[in-house]
Order: C-alpha cells, then sequence, then structure tokens
C-alpha cells in the first residue's frame, strides 16, 4: 500500500530544496552592489549547483546509497540550512561561495535520495503518480521563492532571503527525523563497492538512454528559461517586476506538465511516447516564443505551454528510475546518474544559447532548440525499442 504521507514529505524536502536554487537570481543585483561581485562570479554563484552536480552526481547518488534514503536526505536539508545561514552570516565573497558549495551538495543529495525513498513507500501502480508529484519540486520551489523575494529583499536585503530558505527547510527534516520507514537493509548483507555500483549502472543502455533524454530536456529548458526574463524585458519591453513575475508563473506551469505526466502514465500511455511528445511540442513552441512577428500575449502564452508540456518529460523519466535501476538498492545510484545528465544540459545549455544569439540574434533560438529536441526524440525511440527489448526477454527468462 502507497504511504502518501512519505511521499508528500519527500516532496517538500525538494521544494524546500528548490528555494535555495530560486534565492540566488533575484538577489544578484544586491550581491553585486554589497559584495562587489563581477557578472561572471555571479553566473557561477547561479550555476554552481548544476556544475558540482554534472560532475559528482553518481558518486553522491552512491552515497545515498549507503546512507540510506531518508538519513540522506535529512542531511541534505542540514547541509543546505548549514550553508544558508553561513552564508547570511558574512560579507565575504569567498565565504559565500564556500557556503553555495555546502548548499550544492546537499541539493543534488536531496534530489538524488527523494527518488528512492519514495519508490520504498509506493505500490508499483501508484508509481507514475509519485514520481509525477515528486516533479513539482523544482519549479514549485525556484517560483515561490522567485516570488517571494522582492518582499523579502527590500526589507531585509539578500541575507533575509537566505534565513528564510533555511528556516522553511527545517519543518520538511523535522518531519524526515520523525518518520517511520520500512526495514532497514538485512543484516549480514554486504553493501556494493562503488565500482561495482558504477559497473551495473553504467552497462545498462538504459542509464545512458534516460541520462542522455535528460540533458537534451535541461539544455533546451533552462536555456529558454534562464533567458526569459531577458528576453520579457530587453525584445518585449516588459518591465522589471512584471517580467520577474511572468517569468515565475511560467516556471510554476512547469509543475502541471508533471502531474500531467503522471495522470498520463496511470492511463498507460507509453514512455517513449511522453518523452516524444513533448519533444515535438517545445518545438512548435520555441518558433513562437522567439517570433518577433506574434503579438506579445500569444508569445507569453506560448512559453507557458512550453514550461506544462515540457514537464511531462521530466515527471516521465522519474518514474522510470524505479524501474529501470539495476537493483532496489540502487535506485540513488541510478537516479545520480541520470541526473548527471540533467546537469550537464543545465551547465551547457544557456551557454550554448547564448553564443547563438550573440552571433545570429534571437530568431536563431528555435533552431538551437530543434536541434536539442530532435535529439531527445531520437533517444525517445531508442527508449522504445530498449523496453520493447525488455518485455520480450522476460517471458523468456519466465
Amino acid at each position: 500500500m502507497t504511504r502518501w504521507g512519505h511521499v508528500a514529505i519527500a516532496v517538500l524536502g525538494g521544494i524546500a530544496a528548490a528555494l535555495h536554487v530560486g534565492k540566488v537570481p533575484p538577489a544578484i543585483p544586491m550581491l553585486r552592489s554589497e559584495l562587489g561581485m563581477d557578472l561572471v562570479a555571479a553566473g557561477w554563484l547561479m550555476g554552481l549547483v548544476s556544475a558540482l552536480g554534472a560532475v559528482c552526481g553518481l558518486l553522491i547518488g552512491r552515497f545515498t546509497d549507503y546512507l540510506t534514503h531518508r538519513r540522506a536526505m535529512i542531511l541534505g536539508l542540514a547541509l543546505l540550512i548549514a550553508g544558508s545561514l553561513i552564508g547570511a552570516a558574512t560579507h565575504s565573497e569567498a565565504v559565500i561561495f564556500a557556503s553555495r558549495v555546502l548548499e550544492s551538495v546537499g541539493l543534488i543529495m536531496v534530489s538524488v535520495a527523494a527518488p528512492g525513498l519514495i519508490a520504498s513507500s509506493i505500490d508499483p501502480r501508484d508509481t507514475g503518480l509519485a514520481f509525477a508529484l515528486w516533479g513539482v519540486w523544482m519549479p514549485v520551489g525556484v517560483s515561490v521563492m522567485m516570488m517571494i523575494s522582492p518582499f523579502l529583499l527590500p526589507s531585509f536585503g539578500w541575507q533575509g532571503s537566505w534565513v528564510f530558505a533555511a528556516m522553511l527547510s527545517l519543518i520538511p527534516m523535522i518531519a524526515l527525523m520523525t518518520m517511520k520507514t520500512a526495514q532497514p537493509r538485512a543484516a549480514g548483507q554486504v553493501p556494493t563497492s562503488l565500482p561495482a555500483a558504477v559497473r551495473l549502472t553504467a552497462s545498462r543502455p538504459m542509464s545512458w538512454i534516460l541520462s542522455g533524454i535528460f540533458a537534451t530536456y535541461s539544455a533546451s529548458f533552462m536555456a529558454v528559461f534562464g533567458f526569459l526574463p531577458t528576453l520579457l524585458i530587453e525584445d518585449m519591453g516588459i518591465g522589471l517586476a512584471a517580467a520577474s513575475v511572468m517569468t515565475a508563473l511560467a516556471v510554476l506551469a512547469n509543475g502541471i506538465g508533471n502531474v500531467l505526466g503522471g495522470v498520463f502514465a496511470r492511463w498507460g500511455a507509453p514512455r517513449w511516447a511522453l518523452i516524444a511528445g513533448p519533444c515535438v511540442m517545445l518545438t512548435m513552441t520555441a518558433f513562437i516564443v522567439f517570433g518577433h512577428a506574434f503579438p506579445l500575449w500569444m508569445r507569453y502564452g506560448a512559453s507557458v505551454l512550453y514550461a506544462v508540456s515540457g514537464g511531462v518529460l521530466p515527471a516521465t523519466i522519474m518514474g522510470s528510475l524505479p524501474v529501470y535501476a539495476p537493483r532496489r538498492d540502487l535506485v540513488g545510484t541510478f537516479s545520480g546518474f541520470v541526473m548527471q545528465g540533467s546537469n550537464i544540459g543545465q551547465v551547457f545549455g544557456p551557454m550554448l544559447l547564448a553564443s547563438i544569439v550573440a552571433a545570429s540574434g534571437w530568431q536563431a533560438a528555435p533552431y538551437y532548440i530543434f536541434a536539442t529536441m530532435m535529439l531527445g526524440f531520437a533517444l525517445a525511440l531508442c527508449l522504445r525499442q530498449t523496453e520493447r527489448r525488455i518485455a520480450a526477454a522476460q517471458p523468456e527468462a519466465a
């Protein structure tokens, strides 16, 4: 029987972790003014989580399996709280970056441990819906923090945002500490070594397919929404405050797509179709978002549709984690491997789009989205073939 309370606590933990992502972009002007931080340093402060995840996602995922997923989420939230409070108490750029490293490790730990905790708390028939609910953690956390920041920053400065995110993170951490989970690892069972866990994970084609799909999705999604405020202000003539709110609402719409992905999965929609369909939709809507000939309402509406349709894709991938992990005790390792693909896309996607726009203007941006999403579409077809092979092999094995 599915323990929805455990799923809710895991999702709340993820949302609390995502607050620490959403607190940075609105605070960048204040940080630059108070600390003398240049634009490049500010960019690294925002991208540190993705960069660290791209390098260490698999290792952190393996550590969460070894530690147990509940304990890993508690430790991850504790690191987020500690890093945020240390950052709020300093005016040193070096200390801010050091504290951000702590936060980054904590956030990655939460994001790769939560799928394992959810997988151990649900009935198999609820997998799609449970992981769709988990998928809202990033869009909800980021958008909530972006909408609250305009009220916090004028009165309490950027330090107020740091303390606010830390205090809210205490709530799911305490809930996790009081949670009663399933039995721990059986006595005498030898934990899988790191090399063996990596070998088991990396030897499965599904690991590379799902990681590649996540990389293409993140490379396009983060590229569009990383520059959406700039596009709204410079290309559509929207004010700064209105552009921030409009971007936050569009990001929040991504959570709706996550839930829809879970509903479609529960209805029996094939995974490859729930990935291929959004790849097509993202391409079509991108040509409207960046199209100068379209009116403002249509371009912004297309960005919201882009977010909703895009949300179906990560929900589908997350729902695949417990299904295709090499073993049930390696869900965190498998999650870390797949999330590494996501973080690689987040690191390089915005840089690639910025280079293309700098060379050819915003009108070239949709062709970048087209290229990444067609690669994702091809990987969705690979997923279809791999799932068919796995399904055909199961009766033979039986």
